[in-house]
């Protein structure tokens, strides 16, 4: 039997004279869901416990909208209130009474801009940001090592930053997940302002770390069993998530005899034990033999499929390009191109094929440019050569588009 204390799948289920769409707990709405009645009157939004608690959308019965932030049902926070005639409110709300404008000009026009795109309640698939970073730079005294950077991710999403060691991948992690304070910038997690505790963000997020931070004298079981009690997890199949990262048969071993790679896989089992809605990565297949980082990959891809965010720091560029939805290429702590790979290797890579033919005992190489008005007559003249070998497309790889905007190699 499922333990209630878990967070379930996404339902569908009637409530309260409507129909919800979301996650629940004690079969209430809790964690990210919408609500809908028959009048039209409904929230779209985060919830805690059956109530509207968080970043949301509120469509009220005489047609007025209210979007921002909620706390135990009411307003609270910053929002937006829009009346059927078109009158707003704009400013901050506490307990559900308005309190007037902002007295930041600066924070409220920040606040306007997230909350204006919100839509009030619709039960299609929800598409907000699950990651939401501006401007987010970092200080370590005089050495600025990041720099104004700026990116979302989406639910299901997996964004690869790509960069070598020291360009600001994984102070960029460290921020997001509270490990080092918010100095400038701005960041949101699941619509919830970092840089303060927030235990309700905290047990929806997994993180792994460069840092091997694991119990080394509990056994690997003990640790899971241990962490996923944290998250009022306490049935949880800790031998599924080891076996998912091939430690089942180490299961009852203390972590003080495992190895590096052998710690490594542990990290990630225990990154995914409370089915986390965002995935922080850091290396995580750093260390690890060719067999079990592509086990740890498909473990990745399948967390995304379940419909978690996911940020992948890494400096191995075939990861990168394996399990990116988007690249983010990061040097010296700015973002210096942000797009699918795919588009990446169109825009700064060159159309090509190799075509490889047999010249006596040995093999010719031709590459054959494919810009040009002769270039497909050519393509066909060596295609129908009897000595033809095999013809491969060229494309650039990630590698080399970082070398190429960057003027260094992602391992320097």
């Amino acid at each position: 039997m499922k333990d209630k204390q878990n967070f379930s799948e996404i339902k569908s289920i009637d409530w309260l004279g409507g129909k919800y769409k979301g996650e629940m707990k004690d079969n209430l709405p809790h964690g990210s869901g919408k609500f809908l009645l028959p009048s039209g009157t409904g929230y779209s939004g985060q919830w805690q416990m059956g109530k509207p608690h968080g970043s949301g959308a509120m469509r009220y019965a005489d047609g007025a909208t209210y979007r921002g932030d909620f706390y135990n049902g009411k307003p609270h926070g910053y929002g937006i209130l829009s009346s059927a005639d078109g009158r707003e409110k704009v400013g901050f709300w506490k307990y559900g009474q308005f309190k007037g404008a902002a007295d930041e000009p600066a924070r409220s026009a920040e606040k306007r801009a997230i909350y204006e795109g919100k839509k009030p309640v619709a039960l299609e698939h929800q598409d907000e940001l699950a990651i939401n970073v501006q401007n987010l730079s970092y200080w370590y005294g005089s050495l600025q090592a990041v720099k104004e950077i700026s990116f979302q991710v989406k639910a299901g999403q997996i964004l690869g930053f790509l960069g070598p060691n020291g360009a600001g991948k994984s102070t960029t992690i460290k921020i997001l997940t509270g490990q080092l304070a918010l100095q400038e910038g701005r960041a949101q997690i699941l619509g919830r302002d970092i840089g303060r505790e927030d235990p309700v963000l905290q047990a929806q997020i997994g993180v792994t770390f460069e840092e091997k931070n694991l119990y080394l004298e509990m056994t690997a079981l003990e640790n899971l069993d241990f962490f996923a009690s944290l998250f009022g997890q306490r049935q949880v199949d800790t031998m599924a998530a080891l076996r998912r990262v091939g430690l089942a048969d180490r299961a009852r071993d203390r972590v003080a005899s495992y190895s590096k790679g052998m710690r490594q896989r542990l990290m990630i089992a225990r990154a995914f034990i409370n089915k986390p809605k965002v995935l922080f990565l850091d290396e995580p297949t750093d260390g690890l033999d060719p067999v079990t980082a592509a086990e740890i990959r498909k473990t990745i891809k399948e967390e995304a499929e379940r419909g978690a965010a996911v940020l992948l720091t890494t400096h191995n560029m075939f990861e990168a390009d394996e399990l990116s939805d988007r690249v983010a290429f990061i040097n010296e702590g700015e973002i210096v191109a942000l797009d699918t790979a795919e588009n990446l290797k169109l825009k700064y890579g060159k159309r090509s094929v190799l075509v490889r033919l047999r010249a006596g005992d040995k093999v010719q190489e031709i590459n054959l440019p494919l810009e040009g008005g002769k270039a497909s007559e050519r393509l066909s003249e060596l295609a129908a050569s009897p000595n033809l070998l095999t013809i491969h497309t060229e494309e650039a790889t990630l590698e080399a588009i970082f070398i190429q905007l960057t003027g260094r190699g992602l391992a320097g």
